[in-house]
């Protein structure tokens, strides 16, 4: 019985050895050539790029130029799936390229906004633009800003 326990304990030890060697070779290698060795997915996220955004001064009743956000899937795999995109008045979508399919990890979509305020006055809206989406801290928000003044009457 102790002679077929040692065999048994000296067949399994050079395997298991040589499997952490390996393992360490791979672990090294990869940290020496800059890349992680463990890597794990950051879950899926969203960049908006502009954050925030003032319209400046815009006549009432008249529209601005639009401003195009820039929105990026930061994940490495996994897609997201946009459930509204709105826009809170006197803010207006002028064109939507997010909402109707998935965006891909890595990926970035457009949607471009405009300031219409109907009377004067200064807008200021944390809540402007919201994206409701399947990222883990969904809903999302782009602050606008503008100011309404009066336009000539000539």
């Amino acid at each position: 019985m102790f002679l077929s326990r040692s065999i048994l304990s000296r067949s399994t030890r050079p395997a298991l050895n040589g499997s952490l060697l390996v393992t360490a070779l791979v672990i090294a290698t990869t940290v020496i050539a800059g890349y992680p060795a463990f890597a794990a997915d950051s879950a899926p996220a969203l960049k908006f790029k502009p954050g925030k955004h003032d319209f400046g001064k815009v006549v009432a009743t008249k529209s601005s130029e639009p401003v195009a956000v820039t929105v990026t899937n930061k994940s490495k795999s996994e897609s997201i799936n946009f459930t509204s995109i709105v826009a809170a008045e006197p803010f207006s979508i002028q064109s939507d390229k997010c909402s109707g399919a998935p965006l891909a990890p890595g990926r970035s979509c457009k949607v471009e906004v405009v300031f219409h305020p109907l009377v004067a006055g200064n807008v200021s809206d944390r809540n402007a633009l919201t994206f409701t989406d399947s990222a883990p801290n969904s809903t999302q928000h782009v602050e606008l800003d503008g100011q309404g003044i009066v336009g000539s009457f000539l």
